[in-house]
């Protein structure tokens, strides 16, 4: 996977650039940092004790604090505050205590910051200082957002929003809603962060504000990136080209072209490898070392991926001089990573195994749970195919405890879409309530006008008179079919919503009793190990079955909400979903001693959508499993029809209830199975039928009757492969698989 946003690159952080260190850099060029520090030494040992030379030590603060000379900077910033403070001059006691404080924070000092910063803003309010507290509240922002304290981050840039819109400075509006939607961003709440995105750019716009621009429109593709939405993430980045000459940061250039190749890697497009050229190239120019050395890293990853190893190896070997010389430990472990699957690809398992070993070391020492993962899974390929069982298990439970951390933020954040969706939704019908309040006054407004005619005619002409009563009855008629239409809506919301609570009380509440008695059992006397092993085989059961039904709750969450997101469609290999799955099922299948096979050649492609069929697939196989007894087997096939290609899952389980023919899946009237578990949702029958249909795919069930096992078949229309390399690993997977 290539580095999509490092901690350099053009990133969410740019929402607060401009309100830290001053003033931006004339359109000419910015001058030089030690030249501009020593004239500003000087002005200030000239200048009189008053309100200019504190202004000076200010700015004098600031440019040592650019240059990384934070004790020098500090002390002239606390001359600054002292002159200030003996003045009476608001303004530049404020300055001086906001510099300190992001002087503490580039430090890594966050406490010392976090005190200074809370005094700056604390003594802005009590003075009534007009500009300093607006740049105060968005550094405290910035802090509280890189401390991962949201409550204190929203409540800064928030007031720092108010502040600006309430003296007219929409420049300063603008960053405060970059600060918003980085803010929103860190909590996964992607919906918010956009709304935010691009309320700053329509101001940046209309009060002409290129550098609030800029920085929007690459916050704005940030976020689709990080959403894996790479057309629309491309898009921006074009439209950003075009506006860059009026940003005097000569950085940002190749940042965007590196994060435009990025977009374009996942959409193969063909210009991939000369945007990576362009990034390198900028970087080399501008003498910045660590930055080339993760351009490198995302370049290497693509050349892998393209197939040129020996190029790759190349690359990756440069960029961990360069990253490891500019001690970025992130960006080395992604590296050391990436170099290590180059390896193991190219058959040398050594010199794999030492890049794997590397970098799961440096990835558990910086909490890097992605890379952890990853190096301890390819350690554990290594060993299993050396023989080493042993030390593959130890590596396995290793990965595996961090794909369990990495599904957690997955899902936190995916929650957090649901409920900015959600919120959104609720402030667009809030919105359109009003709309349509206004409207229904307007309307009552002229029928009473209406009405006032028609008395007025109805005097001297009956029959006109009668005319107009009979259009009133017409009116309120359609009005009353308007009020049930709506009651019958709400009707059916309140009855989502009952569902939603029945299945969260009742479904949910078994396995957590489960865990909380295994939790006291545990607490209690040491247990046999027969016994503590079943107890464990026992809740790890629970455990699965219990992701599986929070995912296909979330997924049925947004169908019913009606914020799942469109369907896209492309060429998908039925033997890599299947071998997915297959892979991700297979510790359940083994736990619960039954066989799980796939017979896919790798020549099975459906034009589909992937999540969909993943989703499906998992839950058949899930079901599968659950049904079907110890010593027991489910096969995964597929067959070529007219025009699709059709998906067997079949299992020798419990079978239905009743012989049944095949026939189109029906969950609400399918005779009901007893599980081995507790009896569960019934989410993943109905999430299964209608994620085929959004694929224009048909589910079919057919059962022999009770103990002759069931099938499930899944038909999807065909589609050519995207390219003949996928093609080949396709069938690579499925020959490994079988």
């Amino acid at each position: 996977m290539i580095q999509l946003i490092t901690r350099s690159r053009l990133a969410l952080m740019l929402a607060f650039l401009g309100t830290f260190w001053g003033r931006s850099a004339p359109a000419g060029g910015p001058p030089n940092p030690q030249a501009q520090a020593d004239s500003l030494r000087r002005r200030a040992a000239a200048a009189p004790a008053d309100t200019g030379r504190a202004q000076t030590l200010n700015e004098l603060g600031f440019a040592l604090a650019r240059l990384g000379q934070y004790a020098e900077a500090r002390a002239a910033l606390r001359q600054a505050q002292h002159l200030s403070e003996r003045l009476r001059f608001a303004g530049g006691q404020v300055r001086a205590l906001t510099g300190l404080g992001m002087s503490y924070q580039n430090e890594g000092k966050f406490p010392a910051a976090r005190v200074v910063l809370d005094s700056a803003v604390a003594l802005g309010q009590r003075l009534g200082e007009q500009r300093g507290l607006g740049t105060a509240l968005l550094n405290r922002a910035r802090l509280c957002n890189a401390q991962d304290d949201y409550a204190c981050a929203l409540a800064s840039v928030q007031a720092a929003r108010q502040f600006f819109e309430k003296h007219g400075d929409w420049a300063r509006t603008a960053q405060a809603l970059n600060g918003l939607g980085s803010i929103y961003v860190n909590r996964g709440d992607y919906p918010r962060a956009l709304a935010a995105l691009f309320e700053a750019l329509r101001l940046a716009r209309q009060h002409h504000d290129a550098q609030t621009e800029v920085n929007s429109l690459g916050n704005i593709g940030n976020v689709y990136l990080k959403q894996e939405e790479y057309a629309l993430a491309l898009r921006t980045y074009h439209q950003l080209l075009p506006r860059l000459d009026s940003v005097p940061d000569q950085r940002v250039r190749p940042i965007v072209y590196q994060n435009m190749a990025t977009a374009m890697t996942h959409l193969h497009h063909p210009d991939t490898e000369a945007y990576f050229q362009k990034s390198l190239a900028g970087f080399e120019a501008l003498h910045e070392p660590a930055d080339v050395g993760q351009v490198l890293g995302s370049y290497a990853h693509f050349l892998r991926d393209a197939g040129r190893r020996p190029e790759a190896i190349r690359a990756y070997t440069r960029a961990l001089v360069l990253l490891r010389a500019a001690d970025d430990n992130n960006a080395t472990a992604d590296v050391l990573n990436g170099l290590a699957q180059t390896y193991q690809q190219s058959d040398q398992p050594a010199l794999a195994a030492t890049a794997a070993r590397e970098a799961l070391a440096l990835a558990s020492r910086i909490h890097d749970v992605a890379d952890v993962q990853s190096a301890a899974a390819r350690l554990a390929s290594l060993a299993k195919a050396s023989g080493d069982y042993r030390q593959a298990l130890a590596y396995t439970e290793r990965a595996q405890a961090a794909h369990d951390s990495l599904f957690s933020q997955a899902k936190a954040e995916q929650i957090g879409r649901l409920q900015g969706d959600f919120q959104l939704s609720q402030e667009r019908e809030r919105r359109q309530a009003l709309a349509r309040t206004s409207t229904a006054q307007a309307e009552t407004l002229r029928l009473r006008q209406r009405q006032l005619r028609g008395l007025a005619v109805g005097f001297t002409a009956a029959a006109l008179g009668a005319l107009a009563l009979g259009w009133l009855a017409w009116q309120l008629r359609r009005r009353n079919r308007l009020v049930e239409k709506q009651r019958a809506e709400l009707t059916e919301l309140n009855a989502t919503k009952d569902r939603l609570f029945s299945i969260i009380g009742h479904d949910l509440r078994a396995p957590l009793h489960s865990l909380h008695s295994f939790v006291e059992l545990l607490s209690g006397p040491p247990l046999p190990p027969e016994r503590l092993r079943q107890y464990t085989r026992h809740l790890t059961q629970t455990l699965d079955q219990t992701l599986i039904l929070l995912e296909n709750l979330l997924s049925w969450a947004a169908l019913q909400l009606h914020v799942a997101g469109p369907v896209h469609t492309e060429a998908l290999s039925l033997a890599a979903t299947a071998e997915d799955a297959a892979s991700l099922l297979g510790p359940t299948a083994e736990a619960a001693g039954v066989a799980l096979r796939t017979t896919l050649s790798g020549d099975e492609w459906v034009q589909a959508d992937p999540a969909a069929v993943r989703l499906v697939l998992r839950n058949l196989l899930s079901n599968a499993l659950k049904f079907t007894p110890s010593g027991g087997q489910v096969a995964v096939a597929a067959t070529r029809q007219a025009g699709a290609w059709q998906l067997t899952v079949a299992d020798t389980g419990l079978g239905l209830p009743m012989p049944t023919p095949r026939q189109p899946l029906a969950p609400e009237g399918l005779p009901r199975r007893a599980a081995k578990g507790a009896p569960g949702a019934g989410l993943g029958l109905v999430l299964s039928r209608d994620y085929a249909r959004r694929s224009r795919g048909e589910l079919e069930v057919a059962s022999p009757g009770p103990g002759q096992g069931t099938t499930f078949y899944l038909l999807l229309p065909t589609a050519e492969p995207a390219s003949p390399l996928l093609r080949e690993q396709s069938t690579g997977q499925a020959i490994a698989a079988r």
